[in-house]
């Protein structure tokens, strides 16, 4: 029956909703609650300009300037920090589609079950894909009790889109690590390749940025952290170009996992 395994995988996974969600919020609201003086932003951003530009630009922070605003503070304090905290979930999703379990020698009673291959990937993915977008709610849902908190006046709005900023890479590293966790046989090969994926496009990111030329430019365009870019989006709004882009290399893992797991067999 349609739907069943995403029913499932929701109903199993649920509470982790909540665990990442409010824990994520947590840090959201303690960052929006030191925003409470216009005046410590801006010795914040005079601190910031003694440390080397390098360091700044590892946490997603191009423009001191801008430290000495609330969206600042905020892209920096929280949104700077928030997506690779959420790649840790996005490695566990990614890898119980169909890689934990095939490891386990248990993947083959699954496929037993009178479901097509394709459905329990698809059907998985867009529970896990369910699940973080509300992790993404609930933890926007802490930053935004924080901000009700400051007596600045913060652009709730562009706060608002800066969280939804986040959900395309969010569920690109999803994607991603189900993809090599279709085409590896191996547990912990799947894992080393999510890891080097991940952390490799933050550092490509952060050396295009440190750096100038066209090779330097050329790398950070291969980075999903480079079309992530959360001081442009809470600055200057959301980058529809870049979530499309992301969301299109999304759905061509998908599509890349269901036709790999078709064409092979399963590991006992």
């Amino acid at each position: 029956m349609a739907g069943v395994t995403f029913v499932h995988t929701v109903r199993r996974n649920w509470r982790q909703i909540l665990y990442w969600g409010i824990g994520i919020g947590l840090l959201g609201m303690y960052v929006a609650i030191i925003v409470q003086d216009a005046d410590i932003l801006k010795q914040y951003a005079e601190l910031a300009k003694s440390f080397p530009p390098a360091l700044l630009q590892m946490f997603g922070m191009n423009d001191v300037a801008t430290l000495a605003t609330p969206e600042g503070f905020i892209s920096f304090g929280f949104y700077g920090y928030t997506l690779l905290v959420l790649a840790v979930y996005a490695v566990m999703a990614g890898m119980s589609v169909t890689a934990n379990e095939e490891d386990d020698g248990i993947l083959d009673v699954v496929l037993a079950l009178p479901i097509p291959r394709w459905r329990v990937v698809i059907e998985r993915f867009f529970a896990y894909a369910l699940i973080a977008i509300l992790i993404v709610v609930v933890a926007f849902g802490g930053l935004w009790v924080g901000i009700l908190s400051s007596p600045l006046e913060i652009n709730t709005t562009r706060m608002m889109e800066g969280s939804i900023n986040m959900i395309p890479s969010f569920l690109l590293m999803i994607a991603f690590t189900m993809f090599v966790g279709a085409v590896a046989r191996r547990k912990a090969t799947a894992l080393a390749a999510a890891a080097i994926f991940i952390v490799g496009s933050y550092f490509i990111n952060f050396l295009g940025a440190s750096a100038s030329g066209s090779l330097a430019d050329t790398l950070q365009a291969v980075s999903f952290f480079s079309y992530y870019n959360s001081e442009d989006v809470l600055l200057n709004g959301l980058n529809i170009g870049n979530m499309v882009l992301l969301l299109g290399v999304t759905a061509a893992l998908v599509v890349g996992t269901v036709w790999s797991f078709n064409r092979r067999d399963v590991g006992v």
